[in-house]
């Protein structure tokens, strides 16, 4: 199977310091021990990079591009990367549409549709019900950890 992570999942395996880090590296590693694939796209690198270079004071990790490069080269080499097709922007305009989606929930309806075009099985995130309404299959690092849903 193919599991494509979310930002708020790539973001805590690379900062050691998260309280959830231990939680998400236990949790993709079940996965990749189940032979299932872990995507990243595009998408998650432009979000995670934004964060990890932000300042500390307006909730960022505050790291130079420097090290935000590097961690980003770690991880693309350490999973699938699956670049963006036409298909994405076809699959996210009728999410956005069909479920009336405004804001910043938008960036989720992307993620949906980034699966849609790629034919992707699940979403591991911590944010479940943001993604419930796109009607992809969702799970979580506590799934994972308490021996819940597996793809």
């Amino acid at each position: 199977m193919r599991c494509l992570i979310d930002t708020n999942i790539a973001l805590r395996l690379v900062d050691i310091s998260s309280p959830q880090h231990l939680m998400v590296k236990s949790a993709l590693s079940r996965l990749v021990l189940q032979g299932d694939q872990i995507i990243l796209v595009p998408h998650i690198f432009y979000e995670l990079w934004a964060v990890m270079t932000r300042p500390t004071d307006v909730n960022g990790l505050g790291w130079p591009p420097e090290l935000a490069h590097s961690v980003i080269n770690g991880l693309n080499s350490q999973f699938l990367f699956l670049a963006d097709t036409p298909a994405v922007f076809d699959h996210w305009l009728n999410l956005v549409s069909l479920h009336r989606v405004s804001g910043k929930k938008a960036h989720d309806a992307r993620l949906a549709a980034v699966m849609q075009a790629h034919g992707l099985d699940s979403l591991l995130t911590f944010n479940e019900t943001d993604f419930k309404r796109f009607g992809i299959s969702v799970i979580t690092p506590t799934d994972l950890s308490s021996g819940g849903p597996t793809l």
